[in-house]
């Protein structure tokens, strides 16, 4: 890959804190600085060449389109959904690329069959706010040029607004590369929940906002955050909402175990909830922690169990275990996590923030009915009455008792059982997949 000679070279990193922003900064900019010359030229190549975006000159060989996201090493749901639709993408025949950083304890590499994964070095990161095991980067724009040169790229789509993204436009804009951007983590929410100090959460949402506005045409998972980038400053012809798939194959109601739970030290003694998702604040888990005691009032036999790892893991548990009735697995994967879906009675996902809701398309192809929040993409997937039910986002007591109706109805429970693998069924990747490649070619068109 390119600075392959690099590759052996640490990086600084540092924790979140004066010196950490004071490098970062510096960093940042000098790597746009230094790396200018080589953008103009890149742009006078490709002015020769009648692919300069504008000219009307597309080339007659199939497009060529790189993805691009900062955290592709973590375990989260923009990373596993990018790497899904890269997959998606190439078997279908088409030529796209996913293009990340390393962390910095991680060698960069390339992933796959076909490597199209790249995961480059970068020249120094700082911890994220917020997030545990987690990381902003920034990347060698020297090797970016030398990747989208190598391949010959018509279009970038960013993933996050983060400055590995942030960086890439850059070159993107200089060298005049068509773009698009993909909104689907609510960062403007997110950051008045995770950040304490107000000038940083000034600063996130500046930057989120600039690099939305910059980035092209936006893409949104759902109905609900087409207002949340209007209000960002971009036009609403430039928003699009574009279908997300699920493992129809992985996640299927098949894998039921009546023995699952208890072979996991969950005693098989009731109706079984589960969460799962990152145990941190923005996904509204202190709704949870007071509606479930609440239910165990009118409902003894319930049980909760969390699935996931996040900085509010701790406070959780202090909150839930007493109860007797809560349990916490940490990260499940593959599987087990499909397994885990497809052997539980209800899917509880109280976040108000979700822009589409992954584990929620997920529990619905396991056969499992969901209970999800009246805010955020969820939402839109769960047809209430049909699927599952919706309750008031900042009333803990419409939780408590969406918990206890459905808890108490096995009849209906079942129909909804029924009735989610279906909806399930309306989402898949070779749909979204397509979807997102004839938005790719609609851009370069236009």
């Amino acid at each position: 890959m390119p600075g392959d000679t690099l590759l052996s070279r640490p990086r600084p990193h540092r924790p979140m804190g004066p010196l950490g922003v004071a490098g970062f900064l510096f960093y940042f900019f000098r790597e746009l600085l230094a790396n200018l010359p080589a953008m103009l030229r890149m742009r006078r190549a490709r002015a020769r060449a009648g692919k300069r975006a504008g000219t009307g000159r597309p080339p007659a060989r199939k497009p060529r389109v790189v993805c691009v996201s900062d955290n592709l090493d973590e375990v989260n749901g923009i990373a596993l959904a990018s790497r899904i639709q890269l997959r998606e993408l190439r078997r279908l025949g088409y030529d796209a690329w996913l293009y990340g950083v390393a962390f910095h304890t991680q060698q960069p590499r390339r992933e796959g069959a076909d490597g199209a994964l790249t995961l480059s070095a970068g020249v120094y990161s700082v911890d994220q706010a917020g997030y545990a095991n987690s990381e902003l980067a920034i990347p060698r724009l020297g090797d970016f040029i030398e990747f989208l040169e190598a391949n010959d790229i018509d279009l970038i789509e960013f993933e996050t607004p983060g400055p590995v993204s942030h960086l890439c436009l850059a070159v993107a804009l200089v060298t005049g590369i068509p773009t698009a951007s993909h909104y689907r983590t609510d960062i403007i929410t997110y950051s008045e929940t995770l950040i304490r100090f107000r000038f940083g959460v000034a600063f996130v949402q500046f930057w989120t906002r600039l690099f939305t506005r910059n980035a092209g045409p936006v893409i949104v998972p759902s109905e609900a955050y087409r207002d949340k980038v209007a209000a960002m400053g971009v036009a609403p012809a430039r928003i699009h909402k574009l279908p997300r798939g699920v493992d129809l194959a992985a996640f299927n109601p098949s894998r039921r175990d009546e023995n699952f739970w208890t072979a996991r030290g969950v005693p098989a003694d009731g109706f079984l909830l589960l969460y799962v998702g990152r145990v941190s604040a923005e996904k509204n888990l202190e709704a949870l922690c007071d509606a479930f005691p609440r239910a165990l009032e009118r409902n003894p036999d319930l049980r909760l169990v969390t699935v996931g790892d996040g900085p509010w893991l701790e406070e959780m548990k202090a909150r839930l275990l007493p109860t007797g009735r809560a349990h916490f697995t940490g990260v499940l994967h593959g599987d087990v996590l499909a397994t885990a879906f497809a052997s539980s009675d209800l899917f509880v996902f109280p976040s108000l923030t979700d822009t589409f809701g992954n584990s929620v398309i997920e529990a619905l192809a396991s056969g499992l009915p969901c209970l999800v929040s009246d805010e955020g993409g969820p939402q839109e997937i769960v047809v209430p009455g049909v699927c599952g039910e919706i309750f008031a986002g900042n009333d803990p007591d419409s939780l408590k008792k969406g918990i206890v109706a459905l808890s108490q109805d096995p009849a209906r429970l079942a129909r909804y059982r029924e009735a989610a693998r279906r909806r399930a069924s309306e989402f898949t990747y070779e749909a979204a997949a397509r979807a997102f490649w004839d938005l790719y070619l609609s851009i370069l068109k236009n």
